[in-house]
């Protein structure tokens, strides 16, 4: 049975293991790492966790929950807030991709390993079906719900990978630019 100061000792070592994995993606979770940061012996990490496999999920599945409470707090906030193109591509862009740069290249890390790693693969899927949803929402709030949401996420997707690669300071203004533009059928007026 876990106790109240169990589960608080567990949420810590939860909560280091998400953030190594934002700053230094999956591979550098580990056991004695994970204790250090969350600063429990390292004995706790197996008493709560079987495996590092087991430990990896935990903090993929807390990364993908924090997400979701982003992208919620976000459509919540933001749909209203629609009304030129520029505005709705921007209000989608800010739904769609974290504001913290450190965690930017990590969602776009895990995104990129789920197509090999199963650890991944269920959270961008429950990711990608919030996404469309809350997409759909603002498009429809804009008028503008023909372009499906899958294509939405792609372009967004990937105009923030190209100005990543790029090393482009703003990757997610260029996004928002690149969304725009389709939005207004390629003509570049985003009023």
């Amino acid at each position: 049975m876990v106790t109240t100061k169990g589960e608080r000792r567990k949420a810590a070592i939860v909560a280091a293991a998400q953030r190594i994995l934002v700053v230094d993606g999956l591979d550098a979770i580990s056991h004695r790492r994970v204790a250090g940061q969350a600063g429990v012996p390292l004995g706790a990490t197996t008493y709560y966790f079987t495996d590092l496999h087991d430990l990896r999920r935990a903090a993929v599945d807390a990364l993908a929950a924090a997400d979701l409470t982003r992208m919620e707090r976000v459509a919540a906030e933001l749909s209203a807030q629609t009304g030129s193109v520029a505005d709705t591509a921007r209000v989608i862009t800010e739904l769609l991709t974290p504001e913290d740069d450190d965690e930017l290249v990590a969602w776009y890390e895990r995104y990129a390993r789920a197509a090999r790693e199963p650890l991944f693969a269920t959270a961008a899927r429950r990711i990608n079906e919030a996404a469309r949803s809350h997409v759909a929402t603002v498009l429809r709030a804009a008028g503008l719900d023909e372009l499906p949401p899958d294509v939405v996420l792609a372009i967004v997707d990937g105009a923030v990978l190209g100005a990543l690669a790029a090393g482009d300071d703003d990757p997610r203004s260029v996004a928002a630019g690149a969304l725009a533009c389709v939005l207004t059928g390629g003509d570049g007026s985003a009023a």
